[in-house]
């Protein structure tokens, strides 16, 4: 059975542009309080350019996270928050190893 298939945690990595810093990061922190079968999230901004963000999110399964991110009301927050969404990437990842 593979992890889409059963009841494994998706970690999904995003990365994106943002308009601006502070009007995204306050949009975000109200996002992750109000996102269903989020168990953990970690937050990266790029050091030689602040507007570049990566964000991992781990979800109860990839159905869970498709059902979220795929959302239009998901969509709609993005766009609000300031994401570039032209810049938008996001891949879903077994973790295989860790230290």
């Amino acid at each position: 059975m593979t992890q889409a298939e059963g009841d494994m945690p998706t970690t999904v990595l995003f990365s994106f542009r943002i308009a601006d810093w502070d009007f995204w990061i306050a949009g975000y922190r109200k996002a992750i309080e109000m996102t269903p079968g989020l168990r953990a999230h970690r937050v990266w901004r790029g050091q030689d350019d602040g507007r570049f963000v990566f964000i991992a999110e781990t979800f109860d399964s990839r159905e869970v996270a498709e059902s979220v991110l795929f959302s239009e009301v998901t969509r709609n927050a993005m766009k609000a928050d300031g994401i570039d969404m032209s810049t938008l990437r996001i891949h879903y990842l077994d973790e295989v190893m860790a230290g």
